[in-house]
């Protein structure tokens, strides 16, 4: 990664994230992504407004970016929209750092778990975030609605072998100060 940088998107990188999702889409079989689907991109309004928004980052090397991730919130959680990586750059590490920096927005926005959708049979998708600490959501009442109308919508698309994952933030640990309590006139605990 030491040629690379993260950062939060700038307006000037959004007119080459469609390439780079392009590029990525290739990667997958056309029974699992069908040639329909290997075209569609994240249309830029919806870019633009992650990136006012600070939910769009950005690794980049000296040319501009290669790679970036786009997180929305659903369900009272944060949800990892889009992770792109163009495939001259894989296996680099950059997928892995734009996951942590997606979850540390999380994190800091107070949302208790981010969640995504995936193919459950490629490598680089459950598999990796399996290593990040995601886990399957295997039964559908575990799904929040919003991810299973994505699923669904997914499926309906002809995608196959979509599955969500989850990954939960630990609560963090809060020191509780206690205060004795005051007895008041009249309580029976009181003495005096």
């Amino acid at each position: 990664m030491n040629d690379y940088s993260l950062r939060r998107a700038l307006v000037r990188d959004l007119d080459v994230l469609s390439a780079i999702e392009r590029a990525a889409a290739r990667r997958f079989p056309p029974e699992d992504l069908p040639p329909g689907l290997r075209d569609k991109v994240v249309p830029r309004p919806a870019l633009a407004l992650a990136q006012r928004e600070g939910r769009l980052w950005v690794a980049a090397d000296a040319a501009g970016p290669v790679g970036f991730a786009l997180v929305e919130t659903a369900d009272g959680l944060a949800l990892l929209a889009e992770l792109n990586v163009h495939p001259d750059h894989g296996r680099r590490g950059l997928g892995k750092a734009l996951v942590r920096r997606c979850i540390a927005w999380a994190k800091r926005q107070g949302l208790p778990a981010i969640a995504l959708t995936t193919f459950a049979q490629f490598p680089w998708n459950a598999p990796f975030y399996e290593r990040l600490g995601f886990r399957p959501l295997l039964e559908r009442d575990e799904i929040p609605a919003g991810l299973l109308a994505a699923l669904e919508a997914q499926g309906a698309l002809g995608m196959r072998g979509r599955i969500a994952m989850r990954l939960d933030f630990p609560l963090a640990r809060r020191r509780l100060r206690l205060a004795p309590l005051k007895a008041r006139a009249g309580d029976p605990g009181r003495r005096g």
